[in-house]
C-alpha cells in the first residue's frame, strides 16, 4: 500500500499537479458560474484525480482571491490593475452582453443613453418621465465588485456612481429575481438563458438580439485568471474551460479582432 501511495504521487509530480492543486478552487464573477459549471463535469471526468470546486462574489473578489492565493482561477470581467496583472495569465472567454431590465408593468421599453444615465443615477424618480407608467423608479445593482456593474458605470454613467437608494444584490440571479419581484424596478444583468418575465430595455437605436450579440454595444469581456507560477493542471483548466463549446449558449461571443 505505501508503494502505492508513492508511485501515485510521483506519478502527480511529474504531471505538475502538487499536493495542493490536486484540489482547484475558482472563484469571482457570479455571472460566469453558469458556463463553468456546465463544462467542469466533462473536464473532471477526464482528470478524476482532481477536484474542482467554484464559488461566486463578484470579479473583484475572484482576482484578489488569485493574487493573494486563495484561489487558484479568478472569474473576472473586470481587467485586473497593472500591479496585479504583472504576476498573473489571462485566458479570455471572449464578450458577454450586459442588459437593462425593468420590471413588466413599468410601461415602457425603450429608452435613451441620456435617461438610462439619469434613471441608473437616481436623477429620474418616476417612469412617467419618460413616457411609461407613473410609478417610482426602484434601481437595483450589483455591489462595487461586480463586473457588470463596473461597465455600466463607465459606459452608461460616464463615471458617477449608481443611485445611493438602489437596492445591491450580491448576485446576477438575485437582481433578476428582484427586478421581477419589485414595482417600478430598473437593474442590469449578464446575459441568462432563462431571462423572462422583465422588459429587456433598449437603449437609443440600439435593441438586443441574441443572434446579433455582437452589434449590442454593452458588454463585459469575461476571463479567467491564474497565477504564473501555478501548477501545470491550473492553467490547463483554465484553458480548457476558456475554449469551451458550451459559451455559445450562455451568451458569450467571440470578441471581434
Amino acid at each position: 500500500m505505501f508503494f502505492l501511495q508513492w508511485w501515485i504521487a510521483i506519478w502527480l509530480s511529474q504531471r505538475g499537479i502538487l499536493e495542493r492543486s490536486a484540489h482547484i478552487a475558482i472563484s469571482g464573477s457570479s455571472a460566469l458560474l453558469p458556463v463553468i459549471k456546465e463544462e467542469l463535469p466533462r473536464w473532471e471526468a477526464r482528470h478524476p484525480e482532481v477536484r474542482v470546486s467554484v464559488t461566486g462574489g463578484g470579479s473583484w473578489a475572484g482576482l484578489a482571491a488569485v493574487s493573494q492565493g486563495r484561489a487558484d482561477i479568478g472569474m473576472s470581467d473586470i481587467v485586473p490593475p497593472e500591479a496585479m496583472s504583472r504576476g498573473m495569465l489571462g485566458y479570455p472567454l471572449g464578450r458577454l452582453p450586459v442588459l437593462f431590465i425593468g420590471n413588466r408593468h413599468i410601461g415602457v421599453n425603450q429608452v435613451s443613453q441620456p435617461q438610462l444615465e439619469q434613471l441608473l443615477a437616481g436623477d429620474i424618480g418616476n417612469w412617467r418621465q419618460v413616457g411609461g407608467a407613473n410609478a417610482p423608479v426602484v434601481v437595483v445593482s450589483r455591489p462595487l465588485s461586480s463586473g457588470a456593474r463596473f461597465m455600466t458605470e463607465r459606459r452608461i454613467l460616464k463615471g458617477r456612481s449608481v443611485s445611493p437608494r438602489a437596492i445591491i444584490q450580491l448576485s446576477n440571479g438575485a437582481l433578476y429575481k428582484t427586478v421581477i419581484s419589485t414595482p417600478g424596478a430598473l437593474g442590469y444583468v449578464e446575459w441568462r438563458p432563462d431571462l423572462k418575465g422583465v422588459v429587456v430595455m433598449a437603449v437609443g437605436s440600439s435593441r438586443f438580439d441574441l443572434r446579433r450579440g455582437d452589434r449590442w454595444p454593452y458588454y463585459t469581456e469575461p476571463t479567467l485568471y491564474v497565477r504564473k507560477s501555478a501548477p501545470a493542471i491550473v492553467k490547463q483548466l483554465a484553458a480548457d474551460l476558456s475554449r469551451s463549446p458550451a459559451k455559445a449558449q450562455f451568451g458569450l461571443y467571440p470578441a471581434q479582432p
